[in-house]
């Protein structure tokens, strides 16, 4: 899955006070899933604060602090598809304000009978824990709208993506050597973006991500025509389409890091802002994909690059040449298709924890 970040909160000019809100960090936060330590910055803010930065501060606080969400906009016309986002809503709400507790099982109870009352092909079946997803999915298929195989995790929390249109197209391109020809699935006019749009208050969500049968595509992502659709969408997940031939067990995290070298490889005028981002939002303990393949791209590119103990910061990644970048992450690519090839398509994961 490539993840996309939509910039506009806190993007154009604020007014004459001063600007004092670490939005990168409230954003990681989100998608690492964890938001009460977000809540604890956004509640030491002083009272002196932008116009802009007090307006964000009121709709993620209402969002996610107290009982209940008190700012979840729920247009939907639908009636049991707007109980489902909503049942959904509370759980990712939950799970990101205790993170220590697994809240699964509680979303499950309530799947279960919502099934029942809303999808008459289930109520004679037995629905077992691990074939909730299916059910669901065949569910909203049901209504018309279009969703994934099968509702399942997207790192470690249950995700749920709708939307109404799919147009099917075929994309030709290459990737390094390689002639790729994959059928791509645009997909439009989504109802529910999953849990890290939630999170970040639509500024990151799935720009797509690719399965067996092609690639999906949310089209408001991008520019068809834009480097980033080209590098960061279609290299990207072609990367994840070949691999999940050549590796068919590999690990969420282990694609994501093949992906993501794949990008840097190849990226030129978005290049350093990847690297940035990669930067801002790697993680070396956090259970999302995301998170910890961002951390491990740095941290073995930093071994290309730089000396021992040296800490890039923008400035410093900009003081080695795209040419540069390029080669090295190539060849951190192609060392982890070869230490992966000799373990066999059965291998799971060579990502090393700290």
């Amino acid at each position: 899955m490539f993840l996309r970040s939509h910039l506009s909160i806190g993007q154009a000019a604020l007014d004459h006070q001063v600007r004092v809100l670490n939005y990168d960090q409230i954003y990681a936060y989100g998608l690492d899933a964890n938001i009460t330590p977000a809540i604890q910055l956004l509640n030491d803010l002083p009272e002196d604060i932008s116009t802009k930065d007090a307006a964000f501060k009121k709709k993620f606080l209402d969002r996610f602090q107290g009982e209940k969400s008190q700012a979840v906009e729920q247009d939907i016309e639908h009636e049991g598809i707007r109980e489902l986002v909503q049942i959904f809503q509370t759980y990712w709400r939950q799970s990101m304000l205790d993170t220590s507790q697994n809240f699964d099982g509680h979303l499950a109870r309530q799947i279960l009978p919502f099934l029942k009352k809303n999808y008459p092909a289930s109520r004679n079946t037995e629905i077992q824990r691990d074939s909730i997803g299916y059910f669901l999915s065949r569910y909203i298929r049901s209504q018309g709208f279009y969703t994934t195989e099968e509702i399942g995790k997207t790192g470690r929390l249950i995700d749920l993506p709708i939307w109404q249109v799919q147009i099917d197209t075929l994309y030709s391109f290459q990737l390094h050597k390689e002639e790729m020809n994959v059928s791509v699935k645009m997909m439009k006019d989504f109802i529910s973006l999953g849990w890290l749009e939630f999170a970040t208050l639509g500024r990151h969500y799935p720009g797509g991500w690719a399965k067996k049968d092609g690639l999906y595509c949310v089209v408001k992502a991008y520019d068809l025509e834009s480097e980033n659709f080209k590098v960061s969408y279609l290299a990207h997940e072609g990367r994840h389409f070949n691999d999940y031939q050549l590796f068919p067990n590999l690990v969420s995290a282990d694609l994501e890091y093949r992906a993501k070298l794949t990008e840097l490889s190849l990226a030129e005028e978005s290049l350093y802002d990847l690297l940035e981002f990669f930067s801002k939002n790697g993680n070396a303990n956090s259970k999302n994909p995301h998170q910890l393949a961002n951390y491990h791209v740095i941290e073995n590119l930093k071994g290309e690059l730089f000396k021992k103990g040296q800490e890039p910061d923008s400035h410093l990644w900009k003081t080695r040449s795209v040419k540069k970048i390029h080669r090295k992450a190539l060849r951190l690519l192609k060392r982890n298709t070869k230490e992966l090839s000799e373990h066999g398509k059965d291998v799971k994961s060579l990502l090393r924890p700290t």
